[in-house]
């Protein structure tokens, strides 16, 4: 069974190369990276969105964060930016409808999350 790492360690290495470039900083807070992941399809499709949709958002000056928590039940992966542009009405609800949770206010950070099962 794949683990986080297996996922998240390709991502990460071209947000660097992205975020290098660009001068946006770049923060993993991923406290398990061993972490099974039965079904990785989700998990990739989730963090290969989310980190276009905020490098899109930032500009030079700004932060990228790829985070996971986790309780008994579920494991709950984040993107995190601090873009000045938010995400619009009908994005939120188009995100909310797929199954994440978002978190988007202008003028605040905006932190888009996919819980999975363990």
């Amino acid at each position: 069974m794949p683990h986080l790492i297996d996922i998240v360690s390709p991502i990460y290495q071209d947000l660097l190369k992205s975020c290098e470039r660009r001068k946006i900083s770049v923060n993993l807070d991923i406290q398990d990276l061993t972490l099974n992941i039965s079904d990785t399809e989700p998990v990739e499709k989730f963090f290969k969105s989310e980190i276009r949709r905020a490098l899109r958002n930032c500009t030079a000056g700004d932060k990228i964060t790829i985070s996971e928590a986790d309780n008994d039940s579920y494991v709950k992966l984040s993107v995190k930016n601090s873009g000045r542009e938010t995400l619009t009405t009908e994005e939120k609800e188009k995100l909310i409808a797929a199954g994440y949770e978002v978190r988007a206010r202008f003028g605040y950070d905006t932190i888009v999350s996919l819980k999975i099962a363990k």
